[in-house]
C-alpha cells in the first residue's frame, strides 16, 4: 500500500509595514481597506498603516516568502 503525504501549505501574506510574512490564521491584527484584509504581526504595523494605507501599497504585490 502506498502513502501519500499531504503538506497543508500555510497561507501567508507579508505585513505591509515592515515586511515580515504572517501566517494568515495566526495574525492578531489585521485592517480592512478598499474590501481586502491586510494582517500585521504587531499593533504598532496596523496602526501605521491604518494612518496612511495608500503609502503601503506599492511593491508589494506578488511578492512570495
Amino acid at each position: 500500500m502506498v502513502y501519500k503525504e499531504v503538506i497543508m501549505a500555510t497561507q501567508q501574506e507579508m505585513d505591509r509595514v515592515c515586511g515580515m510574512w504572517i501566517d494568515m490564521k495566526e495574525a492578531n491584527f489585521t485592517s480592512d481597506y478598499n474590501g481586502r484584509e491586510y494582517y500585521f504581526c504587531a499593533k504598532e504595523c496596523k496602526e501605521t498603516f491604518d494612518q496612511d494605507p495608500n503609502l503601503y501599497m506599492k511593491d508589494f504585490e506578488n511578492r512570495k516568502p
